[in-house]
């Protein structure tokens, strides 16, 4: 069972695992590990604001819905 991360903290921990991939210091194991760590958050933070934004949509378009036209007579 994976854990459910926190988009914040994915986010850190990506932006933390690009900046060592960069440097080119990692030796070569540490870095395909660093790789699929990051390909792993990425997906997940993908997921994460897919769902955000169909959450976002849904509490728009009940918004909308209640909202009674503005009569301006």
């Amino acid at each position: 069972m994976k854990k459910k991360i926190k988009f914040e903290a994915g986010m850190e921990e990506l932006e933390a695992l690009v900046r060592s991939l960069e440097s080119g210091q990692l030796p070569l194991e540490d870095s395909f590990k660093a790789y699929e760590r990051a390909m792993e958050l990425k997906k997940a933070l993908n997921a994460l604001l897919e769902e955000s934004d169909k959450r976002i949509r849904v509490l728009t378009e009940a918004g909308e819905a209640e909202l009674d036209p503005v009569d301006e007579s």
